[in-house]
């Protein structure tokens, strides 16, 4: 999973990730999702279907949440 975007509107965060499917290490596709930070701050949700993120992609979406806030912020 890469992040392609990050930002914030109406209050709250979403990020624009890009998720490859690989088979024997060769990519052979990517597809783009969309997710957003709930509104007490303790889960990420997918924008399309309303699924709550698995708990390795929340992981990972609170570390690019916590490298980036400081630059969004000073918007």
């Amino acid at each position: 999973m890469k992040m392609i975007s990050i930002s914030k509107a109406e209050g709250s965060y979403k990020v624009k990730a890009l998720h490859p499917f690989k088979i024997f290490g060769i990519q052979i596709m990517a597809t783009e999702k969309f997710y957003k930070l709930s509104d007490d701050h303790t889960c990420w949700y997918r924008l399309d279907s309303g699924k709550k993120a698995s708990h390795n992609k929340q992981i990972k979406l609170n570390k690019w949440l916590k490298d980036h806030q400081k630059f969004i912020e000073k918007k």
